[in-house]
């Protein structure tokens, strides 16, 4: 799991025991791969480091990869099997080990360039949600305040073919990511000089 802190900075106090045990019992040809949605970087700065401190080389010794977790429970269409699987290797071998691997399971597989591309790409996917559930409450709430029937309105706006993704009211942001994802995401822009006002 990878929560919040107090101040809503990213908790990546679980992540970081288990890099500690990884250190402990690492070996040769183990396979080290992130699910946990967290902000980009987290696997290159702090995984690959306890890997490379062994000496062995990763990609050639070790593999590691971020492939994130992408579920939505009691969805009766969507399941583990057939949700599209992003994965980003840490180098062109873990890539192909990851690859290799997750095909025993998934029907599609998602290979991207690197980790972090990985992680953007959860990342994006949940603050997009987030958006958006919270632009069609706000909508839900100016169409009371105007006298106007949002179903109406939603319904009408869904007809565009193109550049319109449908969403609807409801009590709010719901799960135990789609309210958290986005601040991984905005903390890390704070760490390089970069204020995610619109995400925030």
């Amino acid at each position: 799991p990878t929560p919040l802190n107090k101040t809503k900075d990213p908790d990546i106090s679980f992540i970081l025991q288990v890099n500690e045990q990884i250190g402990k019992y690492l070996h040769k040809d183990l396979v080290v791969i992130l699910e946990s949605t967290t902000y980009p970087g987290t696997t290159r700065e702090l995984i690959l480091p306890t890997l490379e401190s062994t000496g062995l080389r990763v990609g050639k010794d070790v593999f590691l990869l971020f492939s994130p977790e992408r579920i939505d429970p009691g969805n009766p269409v969507y399941h583990t099997e057939n949700t599209p699987k992003v994965i980003g290797g840490m180098t062109e071998n873990c890539l192909a080990l990851g690859v290799a691997l997750y095909n025993h399971v998934f029907e599609k597989l998602v290979p991207v360039s690197s980790p972090e591309a990985a992680e953007l790409a959860k990342l994006l996917e949940n603050t997009f949600r987030s958006i958006n559930i919270g632009l069609v409450n706000e909508m839900a709430i100016m169409c009371d305040r105007l006298g106007v029937n949002v179903w109406e309105v939603i319904d009408a706006a869904a007809t565009k073919p193109f550049g319109f993704m449908k969403f609807t009211p409801g009590p709010g942001l719901g799960g135990h990511c789609i309210p958290i994802d986005p601040h991984y995401l905005s903390w890390k822009m704070r760490t390089l000089n970069y204020r995610a006002r619109f995400i925030e």
